[in-house]
């Protein structure tokens, strides 16, 4: 999937120090994320379906459930607004939800299930890894990218 160049990226900023690239906050163009409705991504460096590191923020609406799904790679969460829920198991279930509020960081081992959700605000997070990687969903029909076909 073409990520660098593409409408995904508006504006990667780059300097005569090679290998350094920044983008601020008015380069972040906000695109619906497949793996769930009402959901938008944004990838700010990288491109997680290709070999090599990756950051992406993520805004979810109020009150998202997201279902028990892994991921191939280790990642790291950092939540920038609102509030992030996590809960580990192969089952979605709302009482096993921790709670991680605005300024929390977590890593999340690789191919472990695991469920998410939001709050009652808006919440933004950002997550970095090292790809490829993918969100695979335990059960194929709790995969919202299937609804959407």
């Amino acid at each position: 999937m073409k990520r660098d160049g593409d409408q995904r990226i508006r504006g990667l900023h780059k300097c005569p120090v090679p290998g350094f690239v920044k983008v601020l906050p008015s380069d972040i163009n906000w695109i619906p994320e497949p793996a769930a409705p009402g959901v938008e991504l944004a990838i700010l460096l990288g491109d997680p379906g290709k070999p090599g590191p990756f950051v992406v923020r993520v805004r979810l609406p109020a009150d998202v459930r997201i279902m028990p799904h892994t991921h191939p790679v280790a990642r790291t969460y950092t939540v920038l607004t609102g509030a992030w829920k996590l809960g580990f198991g192969k089952t979605y279930d709302p009482a096993k939800l921790q709670s991680f509020p605005a300024g929390s960081v977590y890593r999340l081992p690789a191919k472990v299930p695991h469920f998410q959700a939001t709050g009652s605000a808006e919440t933004v997070i950002e997550i970095h890894a090292v790809g490829p990687s993918t969100t695979d969903f335990l059960n194929p029909a709790d995969d919202p990218r299937r609804k959407q076909r």
